[in-house]
């Protein structure tokens, strides 16, 4: 703004200056000539039009940063509200499924009980249950322990919008790459909270062949469980790494960043068994 009311003030000096060059240009000797009125009220309209001028300048400036932080306010209340609106959903949702699953779940152990009928050995049909039990306990666990990340993740994302407002309105700092950096990672978050509500809604079958095989059987569940497991992981920590970034975006954006650069919260820490 200051460069387009310092340029608009040259262009008016320089415009006024080439007038009166112009009319002294005739001038034969360097003895005071009177200004003829014409001129004299020439000069005066133009000095007040340059002034109108400057004033429209610094108005429509004003009125541009008004409606700037208008809208990056609008924005950033517009994201907050997505956030928690894709919580609530998320938490729903899984609330639903763990209803349904709770009747899979009992007809699926009835069944297995069935399916070690040919096991002779009491002590590995016991340790079979055991085993089964544990997986869908230990998926239901964790599944709680990624969604209290991504909650913790989106209350950060949800700050750093906030900080950001505040350099963009107080600072006038460009914010832009923050605010990509938060559109990343608030589809980080959706994507992960995706596979959290897949792998909710699953529970796993133990299939018996022969008491020989049946470590090898157990085996290949926990396998399958553990795969998904990892992929489930790597959403969370997916998503981890783009709030990350968005905190770094930031923090380099500011003198003293008051956002810490690394989110304090571990997608990767296993809760007890």
């Amino acid at each position: 703004m200051n460069k387009l009311i310092t340029s608009s003030v040259l262009v008016g000096v320089l415009a006024v200056s080439s007038m009166a060059l112009a009319e002294n240009s005739n001038v034969p000797s360097p003895t005071h000539v009177p200004i003829s009125s014409s001129v004299r009220n020439q000069m005066k309209e133009q000095k007040e039009q340059l002034l109108k001028n400057i004033k429209n300048t610094k108005t429509v400036a004003r009125e541009n940063t008004k409606d700037a932080r208008n809208v990056l306010k609008s924005t950033a209340q517009i994201s907050k509200e997505d956030i928690k609106k894709q919580r609530e959903e998320f938490n729903e949702t899984i609330k639903t499924q763990r209803e349904k699953l709770k009747d899979e779940i009992e007809t699926k152990r009835e069944e297995l009980k069935t399916r070690l009928e040919k096991i002779k050995d009491e002590r590995k049909k016991e340790t079979v249950e055991r085993i089964d039990a544990r997986i869908d306990a230990l998926n239901e666990k964790m599944m709680k322990h990624f969604s209290s990340v991504l909650d913790k993740l989106g209350e950060m994302l949800i700050r750093i919008g906030e900080r950001a407002d505040k350099a963009s309105s107080e600072r006038g700092l460009d914010v832009s790459v923050v605010r990509l950096a938060m559109e990343k990672a608030n589809t980080a978050i959706a994507s992960a909270r995706s596979a959290i509500e897949t792998q909710s809604g699953k529970t796993y079958t133990i299939k018996i062949t022969t008491e020989d095989a049946l470590r090898a059987d157990v085996g290949k569940t926990r396998k399958a469980f553990g795969d998904d497991l990892s992929e489930v992981r790597d959403a969370v920590k997916d998503a981890h790494s783009a709030v990350k970034d968005a905190a770094v975006a930031l923090a380099q954006l500011v003198v003293k960043p008051s956002v810490s650069p690394t989110p304090s919260v571990s997608p990767t820490a296993t809760p007890a068994e």
